[in-house]
């Protein structure tokens, strides 16, 4: 297969990821988050009016310490549009704010309920830091839910605080994912992920991760091996093995750090096109079954997901 044949097909056999795009510029969590962001000349920034409705916050929301604290955050708080600031409507078991979708909406018709937030101190580089274990948030918008996340079942490993286990689904109506981690055998690990449009597949995605040695407590190498596959469509699969272990990636080149690693794309079976590290253009390159070579940013940008993902 050319390199042409081959990328056409790719881009084809891609087509849901545009479709779900598509798809979310027409929800109403895209509405909203179209209101809080704005375009300037440094890209997506908080809008005006984002800054002002998120700011305010500062002065209900119970921070002390330095890290948010849910319970004594909980009720339900309204922003008033005359004052420009929130207020406690009642006290509540849930974390419950209601505001505008827009600058221009006539009331306050978006309701996000924070009704589940709990954390653990988990040891991050020195430092002992609050992670979110277990959170359930809903908004909906105009009565349609517009956006839902479960976060739960999250475990640490006791000493280097990495997640060993963790479920989490998040929906945006009718774009739903889902994923989760969970321990196997001898330090290994499963991962997997869906992404849906309206119930179809758009990507799924199942991997291993084999932590060397096999006791997750050591400090030498917290990670050796990571294997799986990224199904996108019907026909597209996206497959990769990773050598990357600390004490082999110490003080090693760009080629050798891409000696263990290696991505192929499969159309169907066959593999069509493989991904590289040009240390020479710095850059992530597809180097096709017939020599040819591009940009992965080039394939990502026809595919339509943003530049930056490369």
């Amino acid at each position: 297969m050319t390199a042409d044949e081959a990328r056409r097909q790719i881009i084809e056999s891609a087509s849901g990821l545009q479709e779900a795009a598509a798809t979310f510029d027409q929800t109403p969590l895209a509405r909203l988050s179209g209101a809080m962001m704005g375009s300037g000349a440094d890209g997506k920034k908080v809008s005006p009016w984002g800054k002002t409705l998120t700011s305010g916050l500062g002065a209900v929301l119970d921070t002390t310490g330095g890290h948010f604290n849910y319970d004594a955050s909980t009720g339900v708080y309204v922003w008033n549009p005359d004052t420009q600031a929130w207020r406690q409507e009642r006290p509540a078991d849930s974390l419950i704010l209601r505001f505008p979708e827009s600058p221009d909406a006539p009331s306050n018709n978006a309701t996000f309920t924070l009704s589940r937030y709990e954390t653990r101190s988990v040891p991050i580089a020195g430092s002992t830091e609050e992670v979110p274990t277990k959170v359930g948030a809903s908004l909906p918008v105009d009565s349609t839910e517009a956006f839902a996340l479960s976060l739960k079942d999250v475990s640490f490993t006791p000493l280097l605080g990495i997640p060993q286990s963790f479920s989490l689904d998040v929906t945006a109506n009718p774009l739903a994912f889902t994923t989760s981690l969970e321990p196997d055998q001898n330090g290994t690990f499963q991962y997997e992920d869906r992404f849906r449009n309206d119930g179809q597949p758009v990507t799924a995605t199942t991997a291993t991760v084999d932590l060397s040695p096999g006791s997750a407590e050591s400090s030498e190498n917290t990670l050796g091996r990571v294997e799986g596959t990224t199904q996108v469509g019907q026909d597209l699969a996206i497959e990769y093995t990773a050598d990357i272990a600390p004490s082999a990636l110490e003080d090693a080149s760009a080629d050798e750090l891409d000696d263990r690693v290696d991505v192929g794309m499969q159309l169907q079976g066959d593999r069509v096109a493989t991904l590289r590290y040009d240390g020479a253009a710095e850059q992530v390159v597809v180097e096709y079954a017939d020599g040819t070579t591009e940009p992965l940013s080039d394939l990502l940008r026809e595919i339509g997901v943003a530049e930056g993902a490369s």
